[in-house]
């Protein structure tokens, strides 16, 4: 994503993401936990950990738990939210199978421009709207889009 913070790398990313999902279902955030919900090996994970708390976005000591700062939680809830945007998309709009919508979804997370998902959100926004009994949601989302043209763009937002 072009206003990436920090230029973190998409698997950076994916570590916060993660750490922030565990530390919603769990009590405690240990690196093994990290490293099987990641895909990789302990000494891997730990690693990246050291990286992420270099950065100021976790805060960890040896044999002890993993926590977000205020700063890798912030990243990690943006990065969550533009997952389960593109996962709801894949599957409500394209009806792609819940486990390909995932995969799609943490693949593309990384690099989506801010105004491409502010787009999808709002398409989404008008389909949930069919559902709620308003006509013409096609409609709507054009007139929306139309709206936002004409409106001047947000400052430092080129993608």
């Amino acid at each position: 994503m072009s206003s990436r913070p920090l230029n973190l790398t998409a698997s950076q990313e994916d570590y916060l993401e993660a750490i922030l999902r565990l530390s919603r279902t769990q009590r405690v955030v240990r690196v093994r936990d990290i490293a099987n919900a990641v895909g990789v090996t302990a000494p891997s994970a730990t690693g990246a950990i050291g990286q992420l708390k270099q950065r100021g976005l976790v805060s960890h000591e040896k044999y002890e738990d993993v926590l977000l700062t205020e700063e890798g939680e912030t990243v990690a809830v943006e990065v969550h939210r533009r997952h389960e945007e593109l996962r709801t998309f894949f599957e409500e709009v394209l009806l792609l199978d819940p486990e390909t919508a995932e995969a799609e979804a943490c693949a593309l997370e990384h690099s989506i421009s801010r105004r491409t998902l502010a787009r999808l959100e709002t398409f989404l926004g008008s389909i949930h709207d069919c559902g709620r009994g308003r006509p013409g949601c096609i409609r709507n989302f054009r007139e929306t889009v139309e709206l936002e043209a004409e409106a001047p763009a947000p400052r430092g937002d080129e993608g």
